[in-house]
């Protein structure tokens, strides 16, 4: 039944994103992530590697955006998958009393890849540097359970396996610097699971890693970009961000600030619902039990009632503020039960830990708010989640129904909102009901249906414009948050494909930079301007280093009302 469930829950989530794939499109983050995809080989000033690892596959898929997000989900649910089994394969090992089918491993696999819907709950359709992030962690995390296994049993490790979770490492720190102290939290889980085996089973283990970290690097600067090419622009974008709108003390306050509030509101709307795990899981008493129980019943009433109420079964980015809650209490609760009765040894303790904080440590070197972020990496806390509840002795009655309730309903609140955020509330986006035109001679969109007002308007903005950018590849200034404009006129940006309006040092470092050496394009070829506002006094000194002034260099093209709504200025 527990496999059933599973699997029904992760096909309607999942059926729901094939059937969103060709629809909407979001001009900003999701606009960035795909014009970056489109001149991944050309355009490297970035301060994410992610296009060197999606950037290949769009191109081989034609510059198809529908096909490169069911591309995303074949990943999402294949990678959910391993780590899935990976888990619970070990967990067999601690779990004696367990059903011998190999059924059980694969309802709790099964149980994994449905949670792993959270990470359609509120992003973009279009695969990100944040997928590269969690779904390597996933991967690495994988190894370490299977090595785990083999260490338990005093089997010997193959060698593949370290050397394995080496290679993961490479990708995942291209896409994301910060994402080195969530390696490392999986290294040190490594180190964890290959303890029984002594020493030199860990050196050993730990030079073959090395050397999936030194072959990784070869074969992504042999077939992929030459390092020397891709890692100094990266080294520059993000020294500035670090030194302004990412710096660690602004990072850490907004985090703190941001945070408390989350946690208070869960612990307000869910604590009925924790105090029922806390009291099940120390009850020993048959009656007690009866107690425990009707709390629990109560607590579930409560934690049903706010998620249906507060919004928590939307979906969306407009409703990730409610949604975080029931996920975050559903992980709470599995560390009450789990301290409670006293689950696991020191050895299994560590090793759970690992899912456990996974996701915290995925949140971290993100402008937005950790748990915001984290309950993408839900199928982490699923996994141990499913650890406590097959860890609880048969006599712990109400904390096993407590539990497992939980789980349940957790995954019910994952199938809601991935399929709310897949086709009801997508990423900036009108609901995909609603999205039902195409952009008649726009290529880029040939594969996505829209809004058809926004249809309209991309279509007249590429009419217009067109014998300007074409053939393809005329640089195009979108200021600002506009990367999807420049997808949309398949141009190429000047600098970075992203102009952040709150970090104007960064834009204007990256266009300064581009013309370092004079302008990179021929004399008739200068950029083409596109603004979403009113010209500053402030844009002459973005364009100055290029030797460009937006007033005495550029010509209005047309009224906004036959350019999509703005303001296109075309070399004079």
């Amino acid at each position: 039944m527990a496999l059933a469930f599973a699997c029904v829950a992760t096909a309607v989530w999942a059926g729901t994103v094939v059937r969103a794939a060709g629809h909407g499109l979001d001009l900003t983050d999701e606009g960035f992530y795909l014009l970056s995809y489109r001149w991944w080989n050309v355009d490297r000033r970035t301060f994410t590697g992610a296009q060197y690892v999606y950037g290949p596959v769009f191109a081989l898929l034609g510059h198809d955006i529908a096909a490169l997000r069911v591309f995303r989900l074949i990943t999402v649910v294949g990678v959910h998958l391993v780590f899935g089994l990976a888990f619970m394969r070990w967990l067999r090992l601690r779990r004696p009393s367990a059903p011998p089918s190999r059924m059980w491993e694969a309802a709790g696999a099964a149980a994994v890849v449905a949670a792993g819907g959270a990470m359609y709950s509120w992003l973009p359709l279009t695969p990100g540097y944040n997928d590269v992030v969690l779904l390597g962690a996933l991967l690495g995390l994988a190894a370490v359970f299977a090595m785990a296994r083999h260490a338990e049993r005093g089997a010997r490790i193959p060698a593949w396996l370290p050397f394995a979770l080496g290679v993961t490492v490479v990708p995942v720190l291209l896409a994301k610097w910060a994402a080195l102290l969530l390696m490392t939290l999986v290294a040190v889980a490594g180190v964890v699971a290959l303890s029984p085996l002594g020493r030199r089973a860990v050196a050993g283990a730990a030079g073959r890693s090395l050397a999936g970290i030194a072959a990784g690097t070869a074969l992504l600067h042999v077939t992929v970009a030459p390092l020397t090419a891709v890692v100094p622009p990266m080294v520059e974008v993000n020294r500035l961000l670090a030194a302004h709108s990412f710096s660690i003390p602004v990072l850490l306050d907004r985090y703190w600030t941001d945070s408390i509030p989350m946690f208070a509101s869960a612990a307000r709307q869910y604590g009925l619902l924790l105090a029922a795990a806390l009291v099940a899981a120390l009850v020993r008493h048959p009656v007690r039990h009866a107690a425990a129980g009707v709390l629990g019943v109560l607590g579930l009433a409560t934690a049903v009632r706010h998620a249906a109420r507060d919004g928590g079964l939307g979906g969306g980015a407009v409703n990730v503020a409610a949604f975080v809650a029931p996920l975050l209490a559903a992980m709470l609760v599995a560390l009450v039960v789990a301290v409670a009765a006293r689950l696991e040894n020191t050895r299994g303790r560590l090793l759970l830990a690992a899912p456990a904080v996974l996701p915290l440590g995925y949140a971290f070197g993100t402008s937005n708010i950790p748990l915001k972020v984290s309950v993408l990496a839900f199928a982490a806390w699923m996994a141990v989640l499913i650890a406590v509840i097959t860890g609880l002795d048969r006599t712990a009655v109400a904390a096993r129904a407590v539990t497992a309730a939980v789980a349940v309903g957790s995954l019910v609140v994952v199938g809601c909102v991935a399929t709310g955020g897949a086709w009801r509330h997508p990423y900036r986006g009108v609901p995909n009901a609603l999205a039902t035109a195409t952009a008649p001679g726009v290529p880029a969109l040939a594969s996505v249906r829209l809004d058809p007002e926004q249809a309209r308007r991309y279509a007249d903005l590429h009419a217009r414009v067109a014998p300007y950018v074409e053939p393809a590849g005329r640089r195009v200034m979108a200021l600002d948050k506009m990367a999807g404009i420049v997808l949309v006129l398949d141009g190429r940006s000047v600098g970075e494909a992203w102009y952040a309006p709150e970090d104007p040092a960064r834009t204007a470092a990256g266009i300064a930079a581009q013309c370092v050496h004079g302008p990179p394009w021929p004399p008739d070829r200068a950029p083409v301007l596109v603004v979403n506002r009113p010209l500053r006094p402030e844009d002459r000194r973005l364009l100055a280093p290029c030797g460009l002034d937006p007033y005495r260099d550029y010509r209005l093209l047309a009224p906004a009302r036959e350019t999509g709504g703005l303001t296109v200025l075309v070399p004079a």
